[in-house]
């Protein structure tokens, strides 16, 4: 089905656009910017919706951009880039307003605008790409019908096709020499002939490569083969070590397994150092910064800079004098529960992974921390009067979980304990209205403070702080 004459009307959530057909069903578009008059080709039918893509732009949006990125309609990893930065921020306040009102039916007085990001490119501290001996070809080559002799690539896996990766020559979401290393590590690929994965044959040599980097300009690489790579992917990476200085560490994992994730991996130390070191500017003024060891596996925001203004934001909220008791829940490998550390009396950090808690234990240490306690236990039962009993009652407790927000069972538990503060940071603002609306019940929502961590994508993290109602 051909639409023509959509207005686009606003954002909606994942980064699409929301229009309305001739009949009024809604209408979701994808690669469009709020203020466009498009031709829309209709993908699906839903029953109380249509999904669709652009077939052309009649009247593009004053917010309407050229992308920085060649790759941006078809990678899926920028969704708004054809979007002017400033607005995309816009958008996302937006998003986190809507989700709280029409999921939780919270309204909140202080709601406070989106803190942008200081950089809008070049931010990311890691990325993953992906070789493929099959690459995703565009229409214009199909269509082409030209024979295609190079179909080895190296790059992203296009949206909705598991199997096809796009060749990338150039991403602009990482500082250099990120590119310069992947490029290299693809024509040398090249060269020497080293066999590419097929992800749905399962053969060939190179499997996937890891890049990650510190604000300082330590760089790791990390390098995935499905096929032992023998002498020759040995001297695959003593090429890359020889070439790029840069690079601080560099590991190497023979991975057969089914699935690329390297968490049940054993990797290897081909050259250099274990781990970077990540530093963040100290919580208080003239106050030694923080520092933090990232090995391969290691959890860290993939934005340093705008993580800084985060967690700065969630100690501002909490409002700390010094002496009091703050519990960190899902606090990952600490560094919430770190940074809070430096003001608070106190520190109790929870987290189900027991190789995060060990990393947040040595980071404590290594940053002279000695207020810090951490847990592992399933959140559901692990937080707890028991855990009272063992650390004392929190003065403030800080909650920051994953995409789905928190189990039903710890917000039960939240709802029997008498917590005078609680600082709420979400990645995901739809499971976080769903969870406060559970919450006010017995919970004043106070403020509302979106952060903007990912530049150019729809996501948004946002935080709430909450306060206990009297009586």
């Amino acid at each position: 089905m051909i639409l023509e004459g959509v207005s686009l009307e606003r954002a909606g959530g994942r980064g699409v656009c929301i229009a309305h057909a001739p009949d009024g069903k809604t209408l979701l578009v994808s690669g469009g910017a709020p203020g466009d008059v498009v031709t829309v080709k209709v993908l699906r039918k839903k029953k109380k919706h249509l999904e669709g893509i652009i077939e052309r732009i009649e009247i593009p949006s004053p917010h309407r951009v050229e992308p920085t990125c060649a790759y941006a309609a078809h990678c899926g990893g920028c969704s708004w880039q054809h979007v002017a930065y400033e607005e995309q921020a816009r958008f996302k306040e937006i998003e986190v307003r809507e989700n709280l009102r029409r999921i939780g039916d919270i309204s909140c007085d202080d709601f406070r605008p989106i803190i942008l990001a200081p950089a809008a490119l070049r931010y990311r501290n890691k990325l993953e790409f992906s070789f493929s001996s099959s690459r995703w070809l565009s229409w214009e080559e199909i269509a082409s019908e030209a024979v295609i002799a190079q179909k080895n690539a190296l790059g992203f896996h296009v949206p909705g096709m598991w199997d096809k990766i796009m060749d990338i020559d150039t991403c602009h979401l990482q500082p250099e020499p990120s590119n310069a290393i992947k490029n290299f590590v693809r024509q040398y690929a090249l060269d020497h002939a080293l066999t590419f994965f097929h992800p749905r044959e399962k053969h060939g040599m190179l499997r996937t490569m890891m890049v990650r980097c510190t604000q300082a300009g330590q760089w790791m690489l990390v390098m995935q083969f499905y096929e032992a790579p023998g002498k020759e992917g040995l001297a695959l990476l003593q090429a890359v070590v020889d070439t790029f200085p840069e690079i601080t560490s560099l590991y190497y994992a023979h991975n057969p397994k089914p699935n690329d994730s390297i968490y049940d991996v054993d990797l290897v130390l081909f050259a250099g150092e274990t781990h970077l070191t990540e530093h963040m500017p100290s919580a208080l003024a003239g106050g030694k910064a923080l520092s933090f060891k990232i090995g391969p596996k290691s959890f860290y925001q993939t934005n340093p800079a705008q993580a800084h203004r985060l967690y700065s934001e969630v100690l501002a909220l909490a409002g700390l004098k010094g002496g009091e008791t703050v519990y960190d829940l899902y606090t990952g490998t600490g560094t919430i529960a770190l940074f809070m550390a430096q003001v608070a009396g106190k520190v109790v950090g929870v987290e189900s992974v027991p190789e995060a808690i060990a990393a947040a234990k040595e980071n404590a240490i290594a940053n002279g921390l000695n207020n810090t306690v951490f847990e592992v236990g399933d959140m559901r039962q692990a937080f707890s009067e028991v855990l009272w009993d063992a650390h004392g009652k929190p003065d403030v407790l800080v909650t920051d979980p994953p995409r789905d927000g928190m189990h039903p069972k710890v917000v039960a538990q939240l709802l029997t304990l008498d917590i005078p503060k609680i600082v709420y940071v979400s990645c995901n603002s739809a499971s976080q209205a769903r969870d406060l609306a559970l919450l006010k019940e017995a919970y004043d929502i106070v403020t509302i403070q979106p952060v903007d961590m990912f530049p150019q994508t729809h996501h948004v993290e946002n935080i709430a702080l909450l306060s206990r109602k009297n009586g």
